[in-house]
């Protein structure tokens, strides 16, 4: 046997070559295919991992109310578990803390006046000194922010005496020395701090009906207050991994270590703490990526299917042909006596060392293709570069490769005849059908790997039903034509089955390819799409600190783009909090308005003179909401002024040039109210501003009737506003007069998600309250949309944020309510990160991110690699199939010789017929790539998350890719045929002739 096997293999090396080249090629593509999905796919989660921004990866403990004897070790056990939860990664910790309230003993109002003390480590990391210097441990030294330095009137040098704190086991009063004014940086937790970075709030409540000024944080040592025997109101510490070496079992220890901290923190501290949590989106990030690594696997692995069935079908092209080959040879041996079983022991050993030649070469070709691409675009940028190397799933993905050697090759009768190709077609249809589910569970993952094979295959093989007529009829078109070469070739296209012995592979091969680039096209523009509406500009930057008057047009010059503020957060719909993890959002942008209110200079020195009837000794808080030109509202709020008839100086509220005052809140207050009582007091306030047309009073809840009659006029060169209080009713009582520059806008007109409308069962013209902070508005729907941009996939309100702002400010509410800036036709996106603002993103680096990205980099990668794939093993089946049909009809063309025809006659008839054949072919494999990519697409495109990708997937043919491709695929298959047409009709003489008489 095996002397006859290398006799056989040496009088046909060619035939057994082409086989060994398919099974090289396909086993070489799914070993490249295997190293993307297990080598590169955990490579991409270490890379994930390092690259992800600190906030995603910060494990953050909560502590409230410590008993001062207990801080210090509240503190070390709590950093013992964080430490504990990331293991095995080091990590950096840092901490912060607030005390209880002390009341500051100054001043006639000291009962009303509170502050506390805090302690943050690596202060200087996390504000931005102004003037003075950082305090010295255990000097008793503070620092305070601008606003609360302002508010209080002191400078660096001023001393502060602080009582004692307000709880049932008091830290005695103390003596705090100011040596420096900071301002908060952005992403410094300052909106963890009690007052949230505003430095001053004039009605803090603690929990009481009363109400206060209060001032803070008074930056003290971290230390200090940890071992100072203050009572501590909130202690947090964030314990920062470092994630830049890892592996797929370190980070799922990690995510795992995480999820059991909270537990964990709770049993070790105890009844120390009346409230403790460890919150991280550490869990969820990771979770995120292994979801955003399951879709790419899940794709590549639908590139490997097709790539096999491709193999297939080309081995099932050269298994027939070498059985025609061989038909003689196996006659001779059967008749000499050779067994059947003989036989296929023979057929098998061959088949076993063409498997082993096959391995021996696509193991180490894989893994050096592999490493070549991931030298390339978009590996190399996602950092996923390697060096060749060879695992184990490579090996079995190879030998998988190299076994479809075995495949049984079917009778010649063929699929149309047997019936197969109906059942293919029926299966792809069920496939299809279920790949349409939008849930995201494993069972849909496994047929979304199978439904791009399935369908060409199934659009391939009724390609092929539908050749035989084609052919017939051009042959019944062409047979009036003059001469020979032409209407003889397209009867030997029409009339022998032979001709098209190659049109699955040939078909399968051009839709395989030209599929591939129009889904890497479909693909790259769902994620565009992706990213321009989950992006609301061209660049948003997300504050991490409240804004600031003029912060707007620095973002502008930074950037060459034009900044409008826009809010993103989540909001209630009266007490509807949304389903499951989709709560509402709003998304609200300033959009082109003409600004309303009274311009004021800067650095004006504005004063309030007030009158209260009477008698009574009543005070006011006065809040002025400037906008500057970008369209920014702030809120300036002044210390109590009492009104006494006497002018009082507030403090500057102006700090840049072209800001216009847009309303005034009056809280008013007295010494104290009787709930009892029916006096009333008519008060009468000026600000030292001009007035002017269309300003407009109200009363702001609750209790909107303690204060009536408001109005506000224009007095001489003030703004005059007047009301009736009520000194009775209940204490807590808004008694805040307002009055703005523009009337009340009445309900704010709203666009409205598709999934908000349907979960809440209402349309346009509907009205809803939409809970902004604690401040109702209404709001009505003017439509419907698929979805919000900025907010895809979200039950989601948008509308102006000028009109929202105008309608919260009517309602008592001075804060505007502003998460970031969009910016609009931005120049230099990377200038904005020295402004040290807030979180940056942009569009195009979100497009980046979902396409070029460590995760989803391999998918454009196996595409890329499947393309020459495809032509290689058309181009392999191709040849292998002319010259077995040219050896067979050797003879044929020696009679045509003998006839008279020329060499040059013959060749061009045996090429036209082959042409004749490969054009439509390539024309239907083109046309089956592209129903495959309006139907599949949309199929296998999935969001990061798994789910359907929101705007929905576009299919994109992209017309000179796919020209270019097919051009190259006539071009390659037509000089491979013409050199195979003129090798074998040389053979083609009196010999051949000879041999047939």
């Amino acid at each position: 046997m095996r002397t006859l096997i290398l006799r056989r293999a040496r009088a046909q090396w060619p035939l057994l070559a082409a086989v060994l080249a398919v099974v090289t090629i396909g086993a070489t593509l799914l070993g490249v295919c295997a190293l993307l999905v297990t080598r590169t796919s955990d490579r991409a989660l270490e890379v994930a991992a390092s690259r992800a921004v600190p906030k995603d990866t910060a494990v953050t403990a909560y502590t409230v109310t410590i008993a001062r004897g207990d801080v210090a070790s509240v503190d070390a056990d709590t950093r013992s578990v964080l430490r504990e939860a990331v293991t095995p990664f080091g990590s950096t910790m840092a901490g912060r803390m607030s005390t209880e309230m002390r009341p500051i003993e100054a001043g006639p109002q000291a009962a009303r006046r509170l502050a506390y003390l805090s302690g943050v480590e690596n202060l200087p990391d996390r504000a931005t000194l102004v003037t003075g210097r950082w305090p010295r441990p255990g000097a008793g030294e503070a620092v305070l922010l601008e606003r609360t330095a302002r508010a209080l009137g002191v400078q660096p040098g001023a001393r502060v005496r602080l009582g004692k704190e307000l709880v049932r086991d008091p830290a005695p009063g103390l003596t705090v020395t100011v040596v420096g004014v900071a301002r908060a940086g952005a992403g410094g937790g300052w909106d963890r701090d009690p007052l949230e970075g505003a430095g001053y709030v004039p009605d803090y409540r603690d929990g009481s009906q009363l109400t206060a000024e209060a001032f803070g944080p008074f930056l003290m040592d971290y230390r200090d207050l940890l071992t100072g025997g203050s009572a501590v109101s909130r202690l947090e510490i964030t314990a920062q991994p470092d994630l830049s070496v890892s592996s797929p079992a370190t980070l799922d220890r990690l995510r795992l270590g995480v999820r059991d901290a909270d537990g964990r923190l709770s049993a070790v501290l105890g009844e120390r703490v009346q409230i403790e949590r460890i919150a991280s989106r550490l869990p969820s990030v990771l979770a995120a990526t292994a979801r955003q690594q399951r879709v790419t696997s899940s794709a590549v692995i639908a590139v490997a299917v097709l790539g096999a069935v491709l193999t297939a079908a080309a081995l099932r092209l050269a298994g027939r042909l070498t059985a025609d080959v061989r038909a003689a040879e196996s006659a001779l041996l059967s008749a000499a006596g050779t067994s059947r079983l003989q036989m296929a022991g023979l057929a098998g050993a061959e088949s076993a060392l063409l498997a082993l030649l096959a391995v021996a070469v696509a193991a180490p070709l894989s893994s050096l293709a592999h490493a070549a691409l991931t030298h390339l675009p978009p590996l190399t940028a996602a950092g996923l570069t390697a060096d060749p190397a060879v695992s184990g799933a490579q090996l079995l993905a190879v030998v998988a490769g190299a076994a479809l050697l075995f495949l049984p090759t079917p009778a010649r009768s063929g699929l149309a005849r047997s019936g197969a190709d109906l059942a293919l077609v029926v299966l792809a249809g069920g496939a299809w059908f279920s790949a349409r589910s939008e849930d995201a569970d494993a069972r849909l993952d496994l047929v979304r790997m199978l439904v791009p094979a399935l369908a060409l295959a199934a659009g391939c093989v009724i390609a092929l039903r539908l050749a035989p007529p084609v052919l017939r009829a051009a042959d019944r078109w062409t047979s009036r034509a003059r001469g020979l070469a032409l209407p003889l070739a397209m009867s030997e296209a029409a009339r022998r089955p032979r001709a098209i012995a190659a049109g699955l592979l040939v078909t399968l091969g051009c839709a395989a390819a030209t599929f591939a680039v129009a889904f890497d096209a479909t693909w790259h523009r769902s994620q565009l799409d992706q990213a321009n509406l989950a992006i609301g500009s061209d660049l948003v930057l997300t504050l991490g600190a409240p804004a600031s008057a003029g912060q707007g047009d620095e973002v502008a010059r930074a950037t060459g783009g034009r900044a409008r503020p826009a809010a993103d957060r989540g909001v209630s719909i009266g007490q509807w909090l949304g389903a499951g993890d989709n709560p509402p959002r709003l998304v609200a942008v300033r959009g082109p308005a003409e600004a309303p209110g009274v311009p004021v200079t800067k650095n004006a020195a504005l004063t309030v003179t007030g009158r209260a009837t009477g008698g009574h000794q009543l005070s006011a808080t006065p809040q002025l909401v400037l906008e500057d030109a970008a369209g920014l509202r702030t809120a300036c709020t002044a210390p109590a002024v009492p009104l006494d008839g006497r002018p009082h100086r507030l403090p500057e509220c102006v700090p840049v040039d072209g800001m216009r005052l847009v309303a005034v809140m009056l809280p008013v207050v007295a010494e104290g109210f009787d709930y009892d009582s029916d006096r009333t007091s008519r008060i009468t306030v000026d600000l030292s501003v001009p007035g002017g047309d269309g300003w407009a009073a109200t009363s702001a809840e609750p209790y909107s009737g303690q204060l009536t009659a408001p109005a506000v006029t224009a007095y001489g060169s003030s703004l005059r506003m007047t009301a009736d209080v009520a000194l009775g009713g209940p204490p807590d009582a808004a008694r805040r007069l307002v009055a703005t520059a523009f009337a009340d806008p009445g309900p704010v007109p709203a666009t409205v998600s598709e999934l908000l409308a349907r979960q809440l069962s209402v349309g346009p013209g509907d009205q809803v309250q939409m809970m902004a902070g604690l401040t109702a508005v209404p709001i009505r729907i003017e439509r419907i949309v698929t979805t919000v941009p900025a907010a895809p996939g979200a039950a989601a309100i948008s509308t102006d944020l000028d009109t929202l702002s105008r309608a919260l400010l009517v309602r008592g509410e001075p804060q505007f309510p502003i998460d970031a800036w969009w910016v609009t036709g931005a120049t230099d996106a990377s200038a904005t990160a020295g402004l040290h603002l807030g979180d940056i993103r942009t569009r195009t680096g979100e497009a980046a991110r979902l396409t070029t990205g460590p995760v989803p980099a391999a998918l454009p990668g196996s595409l890329r690699l499947l393309v020459p794939a495809a032509l290689l093993l058309l181009l392999a089946g191709l040849i292998l199939h002319v010259t077995c049909d040219l050896q067979a009809r050797a003879v044929e063309v020696a009679r045509l010789r003998g006839l008279g025809m020329t060499r040059r006659e013959i060749r061009t008839t045996l090429l036209g017929q082959h042409t004749i054949v490969l054009l439509p072919l390539l024309v239907a494999g083109a046309a089956v790539g592209a129903a495959a990519t309006w139907l599949v697409s949309p199929l296998l495109v999935r969001s990061e998350t798994g789910g359907v990708p929101v705007p929905t997937v576009a299919p994109v043919w992209p017309w000179a890719a796919e020209s270019v491709l097919l051009a190259l695929l006539l071009a390659a298959a037509s000089l491979a045929v013409a050199s195979v047409v003129v090798v074998q009709s040389r053979r083609a003489d009196a010999a051949h002739l000879r041999v047939a008489s």
